[in-house]
């Protein structure tokens, strides 16, 4: 529980970004094969927008 509180702290850090900017660093950052932790904050904070539906768009 304490785990996912901090993913989501630091989730909320991305807010300034626009949503199309969060989805293209997303998308980037999946076809880069950057590290699994780096993808999971991008996830949560798309999670946190519930922008889900967009993520492969």
């Amino acid at each position: 529980m304490l785990a996912a509180r901090r993913l989501s702290d630091k989730a909320s850090l991305l807010r300034p970004l626009q949503d199309e900017h969060l989805l293209e660093v997303y998308r980037e950052a999946k076809k880069m094969n950057l590290s699994s932790e780096f993808i999971e904050l991008l996830e949560e904070a798309i999670s946190m927008r519930q922008l889900d539906h967009r993520r492969e768009a």
